[in-house]
């Protein structure tokens, strides 16, 4: 099997799905599936260039086509690689965003099936279209319903046969526009590292981690959390802290304040190597993701947590999918609510092993293989 991916820009550490792509090809090429990259709207090049990808010793190639590029030239260079290199499939990976600054690529359906020639299409969509929120603004219902537009011509275009996403939601979304698609867990792009924590360090610990990795998203109820946390471990005289890893983002700041205002030890990491990331997550009791319940499935970084094994609570806007679509949390979730923290303190965890990116790869296979025999 032979498989093109299909991104936008493939700058590794600087691109969510470009660094998702490269860690599936590392999987896929140690399963010795033959794999490659054209990066068909890339930000981080200016000139046309192929390049071999390493990644821990597996190499692939990659074509990167600059953003700036007119789409006749985009077409034209594309297709000259892909002759050369003669996939059996091509796979999208989706965001409006990588194919569009404005997240409306209203010409990528007309570039995709210039570039098809004999190649069989699969697609996953890492993101769907703006407005699915109830309390969305209108400006963002708008351009979700272009974007809307823009999902049901390629998938009528390009006829693809197989269609994969990531979260549970994104698949009732999608059979509401009779598109069938086939749920695919997302991995971390950061493995467990082995050996970097005794174990009973975590165990022998005084003090209580929670670890927030990756962006912090608004509206959050943090004063109730917070205030709500440090009554807790108050009355029953334990001390905990707060873990900040990553590009926390704006609302960082609003977490800090809220900190000090509750007199709540808190550590502020940033920006960290992979190891060093693994090593904060398994030296952590819990994780805390401020995504809401319905959209988790699809963050790399609750994706990283699970994989750590750790307990994760939901401090999240309350806000619910515009339609009335139910998504049911898995048991190493918990959602808080003002009042209930007692019941997360008292709540049983239970963890799957079915994550990771080589569980990925292996179902990727098997629902691609599955058509071939057809």
């Amino acid at each position: 099997m032979k498989i093109v991916f299909i991104c936008g820009s493939i700058e590794s550490n600087k691109d969510g799905v470009g660094d998702y792509t490269l860690r599936l090809c590392e999987q896929l090429k140690l399963q010795g599936i033959s794999v490659g990259v054209l990066a068909f709207n890339d930000g981080y090049v200016e000139e046309v260039c192929e390049e071999n990808m390493e990644m821990n010793k597996m190499t692939f190639p990659v074509f990167r086509i600059p953003s700036g590029l007119e789409a006749k030239k985009k077409i034209s260079h594309a297709n000259i690689w892909l002759e050369k290199y003669n996939p059996e499939w091509l796979s999208l990976q989706f965001v409006p965003y990588s194919f569009n600054v404005k997240g409306i690529p209203l010409g990528l359906k007309k570039q995709l099936s210039s570039i098809s020639g004999n190649s069989k299409w699969h697609i996953m969509f890492h993101e769907l279209w703006l407005g699915l929120r109830n309390n969305d603004s209108l400006k963002y219902k708008i351009i979700g319903a272009v974007q809307k537009f823009i999902v049901k011509s390629l998938v009528t275009s390009l006829k693809f046969k197989v269609v994969h996403t990531h979260t549970r939601f994104y698949l009732k979304v999608l059979k509401r526009i009779n598109i069938n698609a086939i749920y695919l867990p997302i991995f971390s792009n950061i493995p467990l590292i082995a050996n970097v924590l005794d174990l009973k360090t975590k165990l022998n610990s005084s003090s209580i981690k929670y670890v927030i990795f990756g962006t912090i998203h608004p509206k959050a109820p943090v004063d109730d959390f917070i205030k709500e946390l440090s009554a807790y471990y108050t009355h029953n005289n334990q001390h905990f802290e707060l873990i900040f890893i990553g590009r926390s983002g704006f609302e960082l700041n609003k977490w800090e304040q809220t900190l000090i205002k509750y007199n709540v030890s808190y550590k502020i990491k940033g920006a960290s190597s992979v190891n060093d990331v693994s090593k904060e997550l398994q030296n952590a009791h819990f994780g805390i993701t401020t995504n809401p319940k319905f959209v988790l499935e699809k963050s790399g970084t609750v994706a990283a947590m699970r994989e750590h094994k750790l307990p994760i609570l939901i401090v999240a806007e309350n806000t619910k999918p515009k339609a009335n679509i139910n998504v049911n949390l898995t048991s190493d979730f918990f959602e808080y609510q003002l009042g209930n923290f007692k019941d997360f303190a008292s709540h049983k965890f239970e963890f799957t092993n079915n994550l990771g990116v080589v569980n990925t790869a292996n179902q990727f296979i098997e629902d691609l293989q599955i058509v071939n025999f057809k």
